[in-house]
């Protein structure tokens, strides 16, 4: 009992010294953990059960956040950006590793620990951002996905490796099977079992957890790790409607082992060595510097303009709480020293808590994009005017454009989808393809010499460059919330507020659909309904 007080109470300081200074908690939480290690006081035993107990429920509530159907749009640039991210990250962690004088066996477990991203940390960023459903949102999702089922088949050809191939087949077998299971729970059973708890909220919750309890004893049974089991779990609840029930009822229970596993971490770290904090540097270099341009390269390939290609690079630019089970397995089996764990630890930190700050105001995917070759490209000579410029042309704004089209006046859109802006030309219009908030494309497509500029942007921080070379042309902004319109007219555009429509429509969706869980209810028809 003296130890559980400790942590929680070391918790707690890390969580309310954070939350006065309006900063993220994960530091704070390790560096309360850290002060909690130096006492003494807690049991190296109690603190590595706290870690384990507390990235089981973190992957589990990663699974959730990871719906297969909502990436069915971008699954091909997934794949592609998912698979080349993992191999090239793990040959160079493999490198770098084999470099800084680690023997092969730890170098594999250290290349394996940078190749998934943080769904934890992505999904906060996201849905921050209100991104989390465009188009290089739903991208990066399906590479988080992706990876993470990577990592835990691996982990067991990893861990069993030495016992030989046999061990290692059946290790696999086992994660396989876990996976075939979550299938029909996904698609058919909880969904429907769910439906009938919907209204209490006690019940639901303890059905919940009870799921994960059956996966994680079907686990120890299979001899499966534990985690492994948990993320299958999760990903078990995570189509919609379903996750935003289940989602709601985790919050609370998720912040508190979040807390939990952090400061036991920071607990069992201690003071890194100078030699560790070097280690530590160079791999988080690797993370850092080479997403960005495997992610964009192999998104613009797939058909994606620069900026977001860029912006998913910086936010899938960091190690996973799927490194850390690397690394705790490692150590549990006595394959992986403590010291290589410190290492694994420390980059998986400082990689976390530098992504919310490159993505936080875009100002480092703005500077990577003036060193883009196609910013050496000319611009075009004679802008459209006299028009009408229709920004963001997707699913909402296509119905729109079906309506200004009819107007007397000619119309020209902008989007980034290519596909979007390959059929708006097939149907005889103009159309743009880039990002709306890059000046050179505003320019090009006459945003000054418009009669009018429509705005679908979701965000309404993007529509400041718009704004700002709009001049005195009316600009329409789409506004969800009261605050957003106020705060678009305070910078002179006219918003259109479609929070009280969107509710409505919502709602008589709702009520016509209800829990139906065929194959076209997913995130994606929530999205074309708001």
């Amino acid at each position: 009992m003296t130890g559980i007080a400790l942590l929680l109470l070391a918790a707690s300081l890390g969580h309310g010294l954070a939350r006065g200074l309006r900063l993220p908690p994960i530091p704070f939480l390790v560096l309360g953990g850290f002060g909690l290690g130096l006492t003494g006081a807690v049991p190296e035993d109690f603190l590595q059960e706290s870690l384990i107990l507390g990235i089981t429920f973190l992957v589990f509530a990663a699974g959730i956040e990871l719906d297969p159907s909502r990436v069915r749009q971008q699954k091909r640039a997934a794949l592609a950006v998912g698979f080349l991210q993992f191999a090239v990250l793990g040959a160079a962690g493999l490198g770098a590793a084999l470099a800084l004088g680690f023997d092969v066996g730890t170098a594999v477990y250290l290349a394996l620990a940078l190749t998934a991203s943080s769904t934890l940390v992505v999904v906060r960023v996201l849905q921050r951002r209100r991104q989390l459903f465009e188009p290089f949102g739903r991208l990066v999702i399906g590479v988080l996905l992706l990876q993470d089922l990577l990592v835990i088949l691996l982990v067991p050809v990893l861990t069993r490796l030495p016992e030989g191939a046999l061990s290692v087949a059946r290790g696999v077998g086992a994660t396989l099977l876990l996976a075939a299971l979550a299938g029909p729970l996904l698609r058919a059973i909880l969904p429907r079992v769910l439906e009938r708890l919907a209204l209490d909220e006690e019940l639901l919750l303890l059905v919940v957890l009870a799921h994960l309890f059956v996966f994680l004893f079907l686990a120890d049974v299979l001899g499966v790790p534990l985690v492994s089991a948990a993320f299958v779990a999760g990903v078990a609840l995570s189509r919609f409607p379903v996750n935003g029930v289940v989602r709601g009822q985790l919050t609370s229970i998720g912040d508190f082992f979040t807390a939990v596993f952090f400061t036991a971490l920071g607990a069992t770290l201690g003071l890194p060595t100078v030699a560790e904090l070097v280690q530590a540097a160079v791999l988080a270099a690797v993370v850092v510097l080479l997403t960005p341009v495997i992610v964009a390269v192999v998104a613009e390939w797939a058909g994606f303009s620069a900026r977001p290609a860029i912006l998913s690079g910086l936010l899938l630019a960091q190690t996973s709480e799927f490194s850390l089970v690397v690394g705790l397995q490692g150590v549990a089996l006595g394959q992986l020293a403590p010291s290589a764990f410190h290492v694994i630890a420390l980059v998986t930190l400082g990689t976390m808590v530098l992504t919310p700050l490159l993505v936080t105001d875009d100002g480092a995917a703005l500077a990577l994009l003036h060193l883009h070759p196609s910013r050496r490209r000319r611009a075009q000579a004679d802008p459209p005017r006299g028009h009408v410029l229709l920004v963001g042309a997707g699913s909402s704004g296509m119905p729109l454009l079906e309506t200004l089209v009819i107007s007397p006046h000619r119309v020209v859109a902008v989007d980034d989808d290519p596909a979007v802006v390959e059929r708006i030309r097939r149907a005889g219009l103009v159309a743009y393809r880039g990002d709306a908030t890059d000046p050179r494309l505003l320019e090009r497509c006459g945003v000054a010499g418009a009669r009018i500029v429509v705005s679908t942007l979701r965000r309404p921080e993007d529509n400041l460059r718009l704004l700002a070379r709009a001049g005195d042309v009316p600009v329409l902004v789409r506004a969800f919330e009261e605050s957003d319109a106020d705060w678009l007219e305070a910078r002179g555009a006219r918003p259109v507020v479609y929070g009280d429509a969107a509710a409505t429509t919502f709602l008589e969706w709702f009520d016509r659909r209800g829990w139906e869980t065929d194959d076209d209810l997913d995130d994606a028809e929530l999205e074309d309904v708001l």
